[in-house]
């Protein structure tokens, strides 16, 4: 019974429908929980936007991370691809970022979806 049980729970953790996923920015690796929220927005011209609110210590993780980063490239992984390495131009603050060079909004709204485990948080309490 044990070698089944043993046999059980190797098959699930190699499965990829249970693997968990991967998000980072920079060198932090940041979990589920430290993903407030992650949505699909429009910019100005209206092209998709990844837009990712952090928790607080994630936040400051983030920050601490871009503190001596100006000038370079912030490469912004999910599960080993890259999504963006944008310049950083100033530390980020705050805890959002935005992520563009997006394809389309579907694809904007399944990584959301991935980076934070949910969907959005809703935009007012009526929803």
């Amino acid at each position: 019974m044990a070698r089944l049980l043993m046999f059980l729970m190797a098959l699930t953790v190699a499965s990829p429908a249970f693997a968990a996923r991967d998000f980072r920015i920079g060198t932090e690796r940041f979990a589920e929980t430290e993903v407030l929220d992650a949505r699909a927005v429009a910019s100005v011209d209206g092209m998709p936007v990844l837009m990712i609110t952090l928790a607080e210590i994630a936040a400051t993780r983030l920050y601490r991370l871009t503190l001596t980063m100006t000038g370079q490239p912030l490469p912004v992984l999910l599960n080993g691809k890259e999504l963006s390495a944008p310049i950083v131009r100033e530390p980020i603050s705050g805890g959002v970022l935005e992520i563009s060079g997006l394809p389309d909004f579907r694809e904007c709204e399944r990584i959301a979806r991935e980076i934070s485990g949910k969907d959005p948080v809703p935009d007012s309490l009526e929803e």
